[in-house]
C-alpha cells in the first residue's frame, strides 16, 4: 500500500480531498492497483515557515514554492514503475497547486521487507 505525502503551502482556492483522491487514482494506474490500496496525506506548510535557498516563501508566492512529494511503498515494484507514480503523482500535485511541472519535488522510497505493519501482519 503505497503512502504519498505532500506537503505544500495551498492556495486557498485549492480542494484538498479532490488533490487527494485524485493523487491516489493516479498512483493506483500508474502502478496497476486498486485506488483502495493507496493512501494520501496532505501535511499544510504555513507561509513563512518553509525556506528554499535563502527565500522564505509567503502566501503570495504559493504558486512558485516548491511541493515536496514522499511516496513510500513496500519494496519490489520495478525502476519503471516508481518512475511512472512519480510522475503521475507530480503532475496532479503541480496542477491542483497551479505550480509549474518543473517545481515539484518528488521521491519514491522502498520499505524492505518485514520493516511494515498492515493488515494485523509484519509485511
Amino acid at each position: 500500500m503505497p503512502t504519498i505525502r505532500i506537503q505544500a503551502i495551498a492556495p486557498a482556492s485549492c480542494n484538498i480531498g479532490q488533490l487527494l483522491t485524485r493523487c491516489t487514482a493516479a498512483a493506483a494506474d500508474a502502478l496497476g492497483i486498486p485506488q483502495d490500496y493507496c493512501w494520501a496525506i496532505f501535511q499544510p506548510v504555513a507561509p513563512g515557515t518553509y525556506a528554499e535557498g535563502e527565500c522564505i516563501w509567503s502566501a503570495s508566492e504559493a504558486g512558485r514554492a516548491a511541493p515536496l512529494i514522499s511516496i513510500t511503498a513496500l519494496e519490489g515494484r520495478t525502476g519503471e514503475l516508481k518512475a511512472a507514480v512519480l510522475r503521475a503523482t507530480s503532475s496532479v500535485v503541480a496542477e491542483a497547486l497551479a505550480v509549474p511541472l518543473e517545481q515539484v519535488f518528488a521521491e519514491y522510497r522502498d520499505i524492505p521487507k518485514g520493516q511494515a505493519f498492515s493488515g494485523g501482519r509484519i509485511c
